[in-house]
């Protein structure tokens, strides 16, 4: 059988003239030499102002954008790091479905005010260990990385929302419109290695980062729908179904942390250019991979009108590969039902793309970082943000973010920041609105950062 392949679309092309703007600025600075200087091996990552260009990103992604303390070869982190953003549905209807904790009928029927078409809502969590070592004969950091990854990414229109969490009767005598719905959640664990080199050219420096990761998927599902809707006849006599649907997961029932259930490869990529400490600009890819699926994956798909007479609809909020199966129907109506299969099926991974400019000001204690994020989603808003870190200390820093995009509108942000000799840590969040009123905001997040340099 030929895997089922599923691609993203592609970027979103206001980044286009941004990204031509940046290279045709870079090229004019550059021409400004007459002469071609060859690299010269000179800027190191144990520079003095180690820890003036940590903060370049609005989220964890620190490897390549993080350097040594001075005289460190050797850098220990734990990290911790969970964002998610929506249109409309608050964290804790978010956390709710993905717990399985009640959820109110009051937050269910704000979030029900606030979908106008369309629910988008997606969510990533990323916490492991990495260790990186500077080699000085070779002026090059390398580092291993273990993380333990989930992502989910739901669009839905408002009708599947009120079919789900209100049920048909809400339809009665009409036709709920599920067209172009798509769900995805992933669980895998990551196992990364990489390097990073930085290149002295006189008049600016540049450095380049490359990493490679193995993913052990153990936990995968997939859902997406053409043309569906259901209709319900009054008082639910009967029901017309109308669906072209696919649905595909990993394995059937749970799965152990360890399973190797679906297995994939990832890079990340780095490219930085700075002037010493007068300025930083720097273009990251991460998650730039695949997946495929052929250990024991389950599939339903079909395209059918179906007419039921007397059914009752599952509990759609724990959709798995179980539920067609818990339909009480006879063999002639269940012949109508998605066909499953056993067919392996591959998928492309939602990487994501930023460029992030950074500017010292104050005699380095304050730094101005202004960025764009994007996330290869369907219907994902490039993600904008500005960010201030002030040094209050050397080994002292508080920071405040403002960004808009994704598929919420407004994030506010804030981090601390505390080195010692050895030891450091960082925390704070995306979005302090939403860590504090769950219920109420479009988006949350929090990180934590833990390491040790020797």
């Amino acid at each position: 059988m030929q895997p089922v392949t599923y691609q993203y679309r592609t970027i979103h092309s206001k980044l286009i003239p941004l990204l031509f703007f940046v290279a045709a600025s870079l090229f004019v600075s550059a021409s400004d030499t007459t002469e071609v200087v060859k690299p010269k091996i000179k800027f190191s990552d144990n520079s003095s102002n180690a820890r003036l260009y940590n903060f370049t990103n609005s989220t964890i992604n620190y490897i390549f954008n993080e350097d040594f303390r001075e005289g460190a070869t050797w850098r220990s982190t734990l990290t911790f790091d969970y964002t998610n953003n929506s249109n409309a549905m608050p964290a804790g209807l978010g956390f709710g479905l993905i717990f399985k904790k009640n959820i109110s009928r009051a937050l269910i029927n704000r979030v029900d005010g606030r979908i106008k078409d369309v629910l988008r809502f997606e969510d990533n969590l990323k916490t492991g260990y990495t260790l990186r070592h500077y080699v000085k004969k070779l002026d090059c950091t390398f580092y291993f990385t273990f993380n333990h990854r989930e992502m989910r990414e739901l669009n839905a229109s408002k009708q599947a929302f009120e079919l789900i969490f209100f049920g048909n009767a809400r339809f009665e005598n009409d036709t709920a419109d599920l067209s172009n719905l798509r769900f995805y959640n992933y669980m895998y664990n990551q196992y990364a290695f990489g390097v990073k080199k930085k290149f002295d050219y006189g008049s600016y420096q540049m450095d380049v980062g490359l990493g490679v990761s193995l993913l052990q998927v153990f936990n995968q599902q997939e859902i997406r729908t053409n043309k569906t809707s259901i209709y319900t006849a009054p008082d639910g006599e009967w029901l017309d179904i109308n669906y072209d649907l696919t649905f595909n997961a990993s394995n059937e029932g749970a799965s152990k942390f360890g399973a190797l259930n679906g297995i994939g490869a990832s890079g990340d990529f780095h490219l930085g250019f700075m002037n010493k400490n007068k300025w930083k600009l720097t273009f990251d890819v991460s998650d730039l991979g695949y997946t495929t699926y052929r250990k024991n994956p389950v599939n339903y798909s079909g395209t059918k009108n179906v007419h039921f007479t007397g059914i009752v609809l599952p509990d759609l909020t724990t959709f798995s590969s179980q539920t067609f199966d818990t339909l009480n129907l006879d063999s002639a109506v269940r012949s109508y039902l998605p066909v499953k299969s056993n067919n392996l099926y591959s998928l492309f991974m939602p990487f994501s793309f930023a460029v992030v400019f950074s500017k010292p000001l104050l005699h380095d204690k304050l730094v101005l970082t202004a960025g764009l994020q994007y996330r290869y989603l369907p219907h994902y808003n490039v993600y904008g943000f500005i960010k201030a870190n002030y040094f209050i200390q050397r080994d002292l820093v508080v920071s405040l973010s403002g960004g808009a995009g994704g598929y919420s509108k407004f994030n506010l942000g804030f981090e601390l920041a505390k080195s010692w000799k050895f030891f450091d840590f960082s925390l704070g969040s995306p979005n302090l609105i939403g860590l504090f009123s769950p219920g109420k905001y479009y988006g949350t997040g929090f990180y934590l950062k833990m390491g040790t340099s020797f």
